[in-house]
């Protein structure tokens, strides 16, 4: 409903954009209409499109949406199994989250329209609980406290498909991997790309065809933690444009069909004080003691820290031995095998380079809560002077039983009953989503694994294909 003028709506946050010069500009870049993007709990981005004319109201006050997007699942279905949201009432405000004006992009693929980052608050302004943006604002703010920055980017691995009528994978390049062959197959979506990211305000260090069939890769440069999860939600509206500019398709879902290899968005972080790499020193591997106890923390923490970082039904039935997708619980440096990859600085890259890439990650996670539960796990690990293990250098999943029980390592969940174990058992992840949130993520993935029990796991990686 609209605010009648005896009852106006407070400011939902107040910006230091002027809402009326943002929207002369947008008008004479030919924008027509804003889209206001958030991600959900099952790593779905959904939107709202604010005509330009009425940008300065939803910079004020915000657009409604109803409450119970905390508890869409993966097929749009409504669980009302978390309590706190147990009805269909209730409406929130979805308002664009503006530091300053350039933070609304004007699409380079899809003209006529911008994006803008949304964070959602209560109907009256207030703080929201089930915000996924607001969770890694607040994480970012406890490192500070704690004396750290953090940078962090994505890997964004997806796989290109012609197009199919009955909506079937048609690979789009014929391999081989990392071949030059390979790129020319989908030259013109490589080159559009390459434009549009630039267009969008995206940096990547890269662009490739990746070791998967039909897979391409592009790593995003390392920025810092909210502009990080921006830049992964973006760079998803940037592939599918460009995909679509030239008879294709992009599926960015974590196993697009049980045949191809499975895409990872590998996220690598690092923590840093006084303006430098704080994992960097003199210790064995190029760690300082802070590195030692940012990689014993995510070692530790990493049953929960996975449950949220790669969270789906996809995900799980993703994660197998051989396939670099952090099937086991362990650490090593530049072993591409392990679910934590240490990857260290050297002369030629510099001391800066030193990062932690966590492999189990991927397109079905929230973005804001992935990053969030990472670096609260490193930081446990800094603030409680963690050791790590010795780096295991093979691919234990070679290993038999009793090899790896003896070396201390387990499979992560590979069901939704060990993953919600894990998640619930987690106090990390508990303090970091919050009750409310954690409440509404379970009913998702609850809701998931009751739709997947009615079906094949080709169906299942069927129904997840093209939502991401």
């Amino acid at each position: 409903m609209s605010p009648t003028p005896d009852r106006p709506v407070p400011p939902a946050a107040p910006t230091p954009v002027d809402p009326e010069a943002l929207a002369s500009r947008l008008r004479e870049q030919g924008v027509h209409g804003v889209q206001v993007g958030w991600v959900d709990n099952n790593g779905i981005v959904r939107s709202r499109i604010v005509p330009v004319t009425d940008l300065a109201g939803a910079l004020h006050r915000g657009v409604g949406v109803t409450a119970v997007f905390a508890v869409f699942d993966s097929h749009d279905g409504i669980t009302f199994a978390h309590e706190a949201l147990g009805t269909p009432s209730g409406d929130v405000r979805l308002v664009p989250d503006l530091a300053a004006a350039d933070d609304v992009v004007a699409l380079a693929g899809e003209p006529g329209l911008a994006w803008a980052h949304g964070r959602q608050v209560a109907a009256d302004g207030s703080p929201w609980p089930y915000c996924q943006r607001s969770v890694l604002r607040r994480q970012v703010e406890r490192l500070a406290e704690a004396g750290f920055e953090a940078r962090a980017g994505f890997e964004v691995e997806l796989f290109l498909s012609r197009e199919d009528p009955d909506g079937a994978l048609v690979p789009a390049h014929r391999g081989p991997a990392y071949s030059a062959n390979a790129v020319r197959d989908v030259h013109e979506f490589v080159v559009r790309l390459l434009a549009d990211v630039e267009g969008n305000g995206l940096r990547v260090g890269q662009v490739h065809a990746e070791y998967g069939g039909a897979q391409v890769e592009l790593a995003l440069d390392a920025r810092d933690p909210l502009a990080a999860a921006d830049a992964q939600v973006l760079v998803r509206q940037t592939v599918h444009a460009a995909a679509r500019a030239h008879g294709l398709r992009a599926s960015l879902a974590p196993l697009p069909s049980a045949e191809v290899a499975g895409n990872g968005w590998h996220l690598h972080s690092s923590l840093v004080r006084d303006g430098r790499n704080a994992l960097t020193g003199d210790d064995e591997h190029g760690l300082s003691g802070v590195g030692r106890g940012y990689l014993a923390g995510l070692l530790r923490e990493l049953p929960g820290v996975v449950a949220v970082t790669a969270p789906s039904t996809g995900s799980l039935l993703r994660r197998r031995p051989h396939y670099w997708a952090g099937a086991y619980g362990f650490w090593g440096v530049e072993n591409r095998e392990a679910a934590l990859r240490l990857v260290p600085g050297s002369p030629l890259l510099g001391t800066e380079h030193t990062n932690v890439e966590l492999k189990a990650c991927d397109a079905s996670a929230n973005p804001y809560l992935a990053l969030a539960v990472t670096l609260a796990a490193g930081l446990s690990g800094v603030q409680e002077g963690l050791e790590p293990p010795a780096p295991v250098q093979e691919d234990v999943g070679g290993w038999d039983d009793a090899r790896r029980a003896e070396a201390g390592i387990q499979a992560l969940a590979t069901t939704h009953e060990e993953q919600r174990e894990h998640l619930l058992g987690s106090p990390l992840v508990r303090e970091v989503l919050g009750e409310d949130l954690l409440g509404a993520f379970v009913a998702c993935r609850d809701a998931d694994a009751a739709w997947a029990a009615d079906h094949t796991s080709d169906e299942v990686l069927a129904s997840l294909r093209w939502i991401y």
